[in-house]
């Protein structure tokens, strides 16, 4: 989980010759750190000596989170949470639609959980999530850099009677 979250990086192994014309060093940095994760040992090694093009092919797809990888590592289409290690690594820029896909795949009633807020605003949504809070289970906002959903907090204290100068204070944690 840890490597699905913070996609750490190794950067004492320089990246082969061979990669150098598809993949970016932070790519190869990547790489290096999951091998230290049980079942990805012999990943690297795979990627730049037994099939570099094919795995070139595979990083050059648009959806690569639809396509099989090369060689062995075809059975992770069997270990889902395991190709998503493998997407983070090789192509962070398709994590969003991989975790949605794998969120409709793996969960009971995945679509519901994915689709649920689609057709609700923010402070719809906002709104939604309160009712679900308590004094024990509060919210927390992960954001997208640029969003900021102070307003809609703003907005919800006031439709609930609340004097936003005195009753909220707001913690910036980034």
């Amino acid at each position: 989980m840890n490597f699905l979250i913070f996609c750490p990086q190794k950067k004492d192994v320089p990246l082969p010759a061979v990669l150098k014309k598809w993949m970016p060093e932070t790519v190869w940095f990547a790489v290096q750190k999951i091998i230290e994760i049980e079942l990805f040992e012999q990943f690297a090694q795979h990627i730049e000596f037994g099939a570099a093009k094919r795995f070139e092919d595979w990083y050059n797809e648009l959806t690569p989170e639809s396509e099989k990888l090369p060689l062995d590592w075809k059975k992770l289409e069997q270990m889902p949470f395991e190709k998503l290690l493998v997407i983070r690594a090789l192509r962070p820029d398709r994590i969003t639609t991989a975790l949605d896909n794998y969120i409709r795949k793996v969960m009971p009633r995945g679509d519901d959980f994915v689709d649920c807020d689609s057709t609700s605003n923010s402070k719809q949504i906002l709104e939604s999530a309160y009712k679900d809070s308590t004094t024990t289970t509060p919210i927390y906002f992960i954001l997208s850099p640029g969003v900021n959903p102070v307003e809609d907090v703003e907005y919800l204290a006031r439709s609930m009677g609340l004097d936003t100068k005195k009753m909220l204070h707001t913690i910036a944690l980034g």
